[in-house]
């Protein structure tokens, strides 16, 4: 480890030249150990989120680190006082220009707002290593920062005119949690337990929603989670190396920042998203929905201007300086280069990865024709070369596994008992022998949960108290149909996911895709009993709506007569094939192609999408997902168009169709699957032709719409 660690600070640090960007500082600060008269469950990630933080910006050249945590060399005890005071003395030391970045891991709940400066009544509080009980009568936890007092450190800082970067791995808020497995903890205390109150306090007529946007510094704030939603910590060991905890979303975060490529904080945040939705993390502890907010959001990491778009990780002998907090599993093919600034294609060699740790892993040389598969290595072939000093990822394994949670029930949120007619039923539909299926309350990707009448099933299954996502009842016919449906969707999701996001600046997509949406007022929107139709609704909802479609942002909510729109626009000439691949609420995939020559205006892919959450006889409250696939248009052959050809619901089935363009479709999406795409003529960097974007929103029932016009 510590090799690895060394290998990072001086290899990385060497890609990224200083003259050019912001002296940074960073305070670093992870809660692990509470005391015992405060009743607070301990934690242990966070001492590992704030070393991984601390290697990466070491490795960036980084100097001017205050380490504020738990068992760690270094680190002071992370009381009250001692954040509290950490960040004064940065606001008393910075200057214009410098950038400072804060990092928060640990425990995080609510309490009576007292000011009324907020919208919920609620104020949101991180839990130093001093929290306490609340004192008799007060309501309020003892020596709690709240987030006001978060807010005013950094509004000290950026007074300087020094920009500042906030990163939350805690929980905001939380209700009934149900069991998340042994392998994932919650970073959540319930205030009852502390004494605090949470009776919503008023909100100031005259307060103002501007904050502090005068400021001559700049801010830009990522959070772990939303107000309503637990942040989490998954133990990444196994059993022959003992326990090794991470925050989710601090691991992933950390592993985009030892990597070479530069980003903008827009898409560093997309980038994490992405790996947050990847198999490697348990099913229970991706049901998180990270945010951000502030005005650097499509600024440079740092202020760095140097870019490097090829994420590469160091290699020492026949160790890799990457693992499970980098998205790494057993198998992970990877392409091994001799220099930082090797053309990507430019192989010494290959190997798989195998003993994968938390933060390394072995490397195992395979021969050129190695397709990586979930269950098996490619069999040894030669021997590592000598020189190689930088690993990229080629492909990741063949994974037809799909994980459903066992069902709970949707009022107690416990779960089913195992002889329990729905469990029985779900358990007998996993017989598709094309897919890995299993039930599982620790690695899954669907959840379920009984109604009291039937099962719904969804990434999340819930929204708000009601259930959402496709919805099968006993009477609806065979269960069998509809998990088969829903692993050829998730499979789809995971092989699509996986290269989402990987163009580059030695690599950049041909293709400008943008998704819009349309957003109607919910105040504009009928009961869902109100008899209307939804054309009529709608229709009247959108003309009174502002007409400026906005960009889709990352992990939306969505409301029915909201509209989507993905147009795509060639910036350099040549001609491509480009597919939006749409998987909605009810698991169906759906696909809309257009051909895009040379740099012309956009145009439209596919028809827009205007949602339905509350239809007669077609209720579409969930979560959805849709790719953008843009490949290089092979000369005299077929478009690669997949409408009508991957599509796993009803009559467009792509099982049911055959032709040598299904024979085509099917050996790209094989080469999707088992490889880098290379479908001919490599170009002069020897990078791949095949480009994808991805998008997740969750269109939420009329009730939870309503609720949240209320509070707003």
């Amino acid at each position: 480890m510590k090799t690895v660690a060394l290998v990072i600070a001086i290899l990385i640090a060497a890609l990224w030249p200083r003259s050019s960007r912001a002296e940074v500082s960073a305070i670093l600060v992870g809660v692990a150990d509470y005391t015992i008269e405060s009743g607070i469950r301990d934690l242990k990630g966070p001492p590992n989120d704030v070393r991984l933080l601390a290697d990466a910006l070491t490795g960036r050249g980084v100097t001017d680190i205050t380490l504020l945590a738990d068992h760690l060399e270094g680190g002071t005890r992370p009381t009250r006082t001692a954040i509290l005071s950490a960040l004064a003395e940065k606001a008393a030391t910075v200057g214009a220009g410098d950038f400072v970045f804060i990092h928060l891991s640990g425990h995080g709940t609510r309490q009576t707002d007292r000011d009324g400066d907020e919208t919920d009544g609620l104020d949101e509080v991180f839990l130093p290593a001093d929290a306490g009980r609340a004192a008799e009568g007060t309501g309020l936890i003892a020596n709690a920062i709240l987030d006001d007092e978060i807010g005013a450190a950094v509004d000290a800082i950026r007074a300087t005119g020094a920009n500042v970067w906030l990163v939350m791995d805690s929980c905001n808020s939380g209700t009934g949690l149900r069991g998340v497995g042994s392998n994932v903890a919650t970073r959540f205390v319930d205030p009852a337990s502390l004494g605090a109150s949470t009776e919503r306090g008023a909100r100031r007529e005259d307060r103002d929603d501007a904050g502090s946007a005068d400021l001559p510094g700049g801010i830009i704030a990522f959070y772990a989670a939303q107000s309503s939603e637990p942040a989490r910590e998954v133990d990444m060991g196994g059993e022959d190396r003992g326990e090794d905890w991470f925050g989710v979303f601090t691991s992933r975060l950390a592993a985009h920042l030892v990597g070479e490529a530069t980003y903008t904080f827009r898409q560093l945040f997309q980038a994490v998203l992405s790996d947050m939705n990847d198999q490697s993390v348990p099913g229970a502890a991706r049901l998180q929905t990270p945010l951000w907010e502030g005005d650097l959001i499509d600024a440079t990491v740092f202020g760095d201007a140097t870019t490097i778009g090829v994420r590469r990780f160091p290699v020492d002998g026949e160790l890799i300086g990457a693992g499970l907090v980098h998205g790494m599993t057993d198998g992970t093919l990877v392409g091994l280069v001799d220099a930082a600034n090797a053309s990507s294609g430019d192989f010494t060699g290959l190997a798989q990865l195998e003993a994968v740790g938390a933060t390394d892993a072995l490397l195992r040389p395979v021969a050129p024709d190695c397709v990586p598969m979930e269950a098996e290595l490619c069999d040894l072939a030669g021997e590592l070369p000598e020189t190689a000093r930088f690993a990229e990822i080629l492909a990741r394994p063949v994974d037809l596994r799909v994980g459903f949670a066992p069902p709970v029930d949707l009022a107690s949120g416990e779960p089913l008992a195992p002889d329990h007619p729905a469990v029985v039923a779900l358990s007998a539909a996993m017989g598709d022998p094309a897919f890995a299926l299993s039930l599982s309350s620790e690695a899954y990707e669907v959840e379920t949960v009984w109604d009291g009448t039937a099962l719904w099933f969804g990434p999340r299954a819930t929204v708000g108290g009601f259930p959402i996502g496709l919805r099968w009842a006993p009477d609806d016919g065979p269960l069998g149909p509809i998990v088969t449906r829903i692993a050829k969707a998730e499979t789809a999701a995971r092989l699509f996911g996986s290269l989402a996001g990987a163009a580059s600046i030695l690599n950049p997509s041909p293709v400008d895709v943008k998704t819009e949406v349309l957003a109607v007022n919910a105040a504009d929107l009928q009961p869902a009993d109100a008899g209307v139709s939804p054309q009529a609704e709608c229709r009247a909802a959108i003309g009174r709506a502002n007409a400026t479609p906005l960009p889709l942002a990352p992990h939306s909510e969505l409301k029915q007569c909201d509209g989507l729109t993905v147009s795509a626009r060639g910036v350099v000439g040549g001609a491509r094939d480009v597919n939006r691949i749409h998987i909605d609420s009810h698991y169906c995939i759906n696909a809309r192609y257009a051909r895009i020559e040379d740099a012309t205006a956009a145009q439209r892919v596919g028809e827009g999408m205007f949602l339905c959450s509350d239809c007669p006889g077609g209720y579409g409250a969930g979560e959805e997902r849709m790719f953008v696939i843009v490949s290089e248009a092979m000369a005299n052959a077929e478009p690669l168009n997949l409408e009508g050809l991957i599509e796993n619901c009803g009559a467009a089935d792509a099982a049911t169709r055959g032709g040598p363009q299904v024979t085509a479709v099917n050996d790209f999406l094989s080469g999707l699957s088992s490889g880098r795409v290379t479908r001919g003529a490599m170009s002069a960097a020897g990078v791949a032709d095949v480009w994808v974007e991805s998008w997740r929103w969750t269109v939420v029932p009329k009730p939870v719409a309503f609720l949240e016009l209320e509070s707003n």
